[in-house]
């Protein structure tokens, strides 16, 4: 039940057709085949362990350290609600909730004009912080990509060579 196997087999199929095709061969399958396989499915799911996720953590903190950009508000939605929040600074949690409530239902009632100049406004913003990461990227001398933990793994596997590398001449030269 694969959907390049599928595809491979069919090379004329469109994508929705396959998908037809993967939803008819998944309810031709016995009750009990099914079963083993959704047990199977559970048993290749390995989510991250607390130490991966906390192993992450720590490379994206290094990066933040070294530089890295932080993300400003990239939806409209986030813009809006950045916008009608600010200034609220040592208030009640209570009310931040309230008005974080009314704000939101504020949003729903905009019209999609009134919406717009936060639209133009995500989408400068995400293009700002866009050319801001590939400049990081390019001062920290590591490849480019639009994903933060991609970035920061390569940041500080690059950090480990470079530890490595100084470590290993220090031992390697002679002391006087």
């Amino acid at each position: 039940l694969h959907f390049h196997e599928v595809k491979a087999g069919n090379p004329d199929l469109k994508a929705p057709d396959v998908l037809k095709k993967l939803s008819q061969m998944y309810k031709a399958i016995p009750a009990a085949e099914l079963e083993k396989l959704n047990l199977e499915i559970v048993a290749d799911h390995n989510p991250k362990s607390e130490s991966e996720k906390l192993e992450q953590r720590k490379k994206i903190l290094f990066a933040r350290k070294h530089g890295l950009p932080k993300s400003p508000p990239i939806t409209a939605y986030q813009v809006y609600i950045m916008e009608q929040l600010s200034g609220n600074k040592g208030t009640p949690i209570n009310a931040m909730a309230l008005k974080f409530v009314e704000t939101s239902k504020a949003w729903n009632l905009l019209s999609q004009q009134s919406k717009e100049k936060y639209i133009v406004q995500a989408m400068e913003n995400k293009l700002t912080f866009l050319r801001a990461l590939k400049q990081w990227a390019e001062e920290k001398e590591i490849q480019f990509s639009k994903r933060i933990s991609v970035l920061s793994n390569r940041l500080f596997a690059k950090h480990q060579r470079i530890e490595a590398k100084r470590l290993k001449e220090s031992k390697a030269a002679p002391r006087t």
